[in-house]
């Protein structure tokens, strides 16, 4: 006689958030209904929604304690925050809305009895609102520097409703299967080079010797006129003087990897601000957090301030880095064409650095669009200027991209020299990114040539080396390649 299957595991799942994210509630129930239909099925698990039919509007939502009495019953709560704070709670001070009471409720009992598993979304704020965020919005921020601080929960942001629908089911489909990730494991990682500090204070010298003279200038005024001007000389210097602290406070937030803490403060330092240090700063954090609008939006406005046609260190960095953020996203004719202007300047000011910098990322381009010629050309064009100035990083980068193009070339041989060249280096400067890249390059490398257990081994190297620089993307890319060896 056949067993007969019990039901199938349920999954109370509770979403809080504000009235502004009806559509986010909307999808999450979508998404709830498409999991149970597909995944659910074949895991013989069904998600139960709670709380989502009671935001599509603030006015004649249920009784508190009924939502709360939810809150306590259910496996998972997720918490969706954008711009507003939510309905003042009168009766639950010292909370100061309902959807902060829901939070702390379920997080007070996962304290308590370690469930439920919690998971924050906040929907993408532009800095321009930070920069000028009213009270609601302000709310919304200080949650999000406490949540960083607490480490306590895991966080995610989102910029359209399409990311949301796949962050809630990778979450969920995670959470059924026993795979979620701990809080703790969720590490930060310093989002700007050291030296920032150090160029930041050279920065504040320049303008605190530009106050000390518009200050004297205006001690000395003669008449009304040179007053007047000498005040506004004054008046711009001390505003660039609070936006450097600001940009300080800042990379100092960056380096510590407290993305929250660094994101708000940029916002506020680069608000209007004509300080090319502070643009280049924020520009640097908002690329490496993957906000490339925001970092497109920087470039322009400094390179508006630089002069577009000035042949001039700023104006050929503004061009390099805007290739940067085109090459990001894919636009190669656009990357190339910023590329070739930056390389422009930079040959006629005779600069040997910052031609060698756009070479080699004129040689990525080209090796990208299927040029190995062009791109060989470049690369071996930088390598040797990096090489004339003894300049080990540029060196090891120009080494590594030329591997990639002897390797597509199908020279192997050729490309494990420089891979190993490249790793070398990189060991020797103590550079934990060029050295995951590069074990990864030459597993790749090994694998290819049939050397399965070499290649776990560089492999195994390259994960551990992500895993100490947090970087989780990358983490998961090689343990991909791990999983798919042969046994």
């Amino acid at each position: 006689m056949p067993l007969m299957s019990g039901p199938p595991r349920t999954i109370r799942v509770f979403i809080a958030s504000p009235g502004d994210l009806a559509v986010e509630r909307r999808t999450f129930k979508d998404t709830i209904d498409e999991l149970n239909k597909g995944f659910g099925r074949g895991a013989d698990v069904e998600f139960i929604p709670l709380g989502w039919e009671d935001a599509l509007s603030e006015v004649g939502r249920r009784p508190q304690s009924v939502i709360n009495a939810d809150v306590d019953s259910c496996d998972v709560f997720v918490l969706v925050m954008w711009r507003r704070w939510g309905q003042k709670a009168p009766d639950a001070n010292p909370l100061t809305s309902y959807t902060e009471e829901e939070f702390y409720r379920a997080l007070t009992r996962f304290e308590r009895d370690g469930a439920p598993t919690l998971f924050v979304f906040f929907k993408h704020i532009d800095p321009g609102q930070m920069a000028d965020a009213g009270p609601q919005l302000q709310k919304v921020l200080d949650f999000r520097r406490k949540l960083e601080k607490s480490r306590k929960v895991i966080y995610r942001e989102f910029k359209i409703d399409g990311e949301f629908k796949i962050e809630i089911d990778r979450h969920l489909c995670a959470f059924a299967k026993g795979e979620t990730q701990s809080p703790d494991k969720d590490r930060r990682v310093p989002l700007l080079p050291d030296s920032v500090l150090e160029e930041i204070e050279k920065a504040k010298s320049e303008v605190r010797k530009a106050l000390e003279r518009a200050e004297k200038a205006e001690r000395q005024a003669k008449d009304a006129q040179a007053r007047a001007d000498a005040a506004e000389r004054v008046a711009e210097a001390k505003a660039a003087k609070a936006q450097l602290a600001l940009a300080e406070r800042a990379a100092k937030a960056a380096l510590e990897g407290k993305i929250e803490e660094a994101r708000q403060d940029f916002a506020k330092a680069l608000d209007g601000t004509t300080e090319l240090q502070a643009l280049f700063r924020g520009f640097e954090f908002f690329k490496r957090i993957g906000e490339l609008d925001e970092a497109e939006r920087l470039l322009r406005r400094w390179l508006a301030l630089s002069g577009p046609n000035a042949q001039t260190v700023d104006t050929a960095a503004a061009y390099g880095n805007l290739g940067n953020v085109l090459e990001t996203r894919g636009d190669l004719d656009g990357a190339e064409a910023m590329y070739r202007k930056s390389l422009a300047i930079e040959e006629k000011l005779g600069r040997l650095e910052g031609m060698a910098k756009q070479y080699g990322n004129l040689g990525v381009v080209l090796a990208t669009r299927g040029d190995l010629g062009g791109a060989e050309a470049m690369c071996r064009r930088s390598l040797e200027i990096n090489e004339k100035l003894g300049r080990l990083e540029g060196m090891a980068k120009q080494y590594g991209n030329l591997g990639n193009v002897l390797k597509t070339r199908g020279d192997l041989d050729g490309a494990e020299a420089m891979y190993r060249t490249a790793l070398e280096i990189n060991e020797k400067l103590g550079r934990l990114e060029g050295m995951a890249i590069h074990y990864g390059n030459l597993g790749t490398l090994l694998e290819q040539r049939g050397h399965q257990e070499i290649a776990r081994e560089h492999w195994i190297k390259a994960r551990d080396l992500y895993e100490r620089l947090g970087a989780k993307h990358r983490v998961e890319q090689v343990q991909g390649w791990l999983d798919g060896l042969d046994p």
